[in-house]
């Protein structure tokens, strides 16, 4: 049980404070949820609770990306969640972390990520902030784009609770295909020289359905030279 905690706090400590606050130290946390049960709560509001989890979303040689959430409920009305993603591209014979500004460093690739979200959730999806014929937003601001995670065919772009849409039992999420980013981001990047992922994984961006190279309908998700 040491041991776990200690693997968990280790990689939450690791992430930036200018992108999830909440996951910057899970000690204080656990540390501010303790104080406001003893301070602030009423027993008709409990149970109490407080909960994190760690899973795999891609498990390969060279490219592991782990998708993480903490919940806190402490009182009424209701309690409040946070995602955080956590993506290792093998360098030099060791992981290291990669960051959407590896990925994305030019203001010219920033723009086509955000406007290539903002067009999702103008037109796709459930994001009721964007939708309707009075919306909420028509902008998507660039600093909401900052928790990701990938699968063996795509960069998963993983929004925070209310920052595009109203209460969701899941995150809101937008999906690029690896072969969309060609040209797009930063050539080279750390995920690039690793891409395709075709031997050796494991991917489950739905926890429920493991994909993997052994199975007969895997798919070969990143063909440089088919795109012209």
């Amino acid at each position: 049980m040491r041991i776990s905690y200690l693997f968990l706090l280790l990689i939450f400590t690791a992430c930036s404070s200018d992108s999830n606050k909440g996951f910057d130290n899970i000690e204080e946390i656990k540390k501010d949820f303790i104080a406001t049960i003893l301070t602030e709560s009423v027993l008709d509001e409990g149970p109490f609770q407080m909960n994190y989890r760690l899973r795999a979303i891609l498990f390969s040689d060279n490219i592991v990306s782990l998708m993480g959430n903490v919940f806190v409920f402490a009182h009424l009305p209701h309690g409040w969640k946070q995602y955080e993603g956590k993506t290792y591209a093998k360098m030099n014979g060791s992981f290291k972390e990669i960051v959407l500004n590896d990925l994305f460093p030019k203001p010219s690739q920033k723009e086509f990520l955000r406007s290539y979200c903002e067009n999702c959730f103008k037109h796709h999806g459930d994001c009721s902030y964007f939708r309707g014929s009075d919306p909420l937003c028509n902008h998507l601001d660039q600093e909401l784009i900052r928790t990701f995670v990938v699968d063996h065919e795509s960069l998963i772009l993983v929004f925070q609770p209310y920052s595009v849409g109203g209460l969701a039992d899941v995150p809101f999420t937008v999906k690029i295909p690896f072969n969309e980013l060609i040209g797009k981001w930063q050539a080279g990047n750390p995920l690039e020289e690793n891409l395709p992922i075709t031997k050796n994984f494991l991917s489950s961006w739905d926890k429920d359905n493991w994909i993997s190279d052994i199975q007969e309908d895997h798919s070969i998700a990143y063909q440089k030279d088919t795109v012209k």
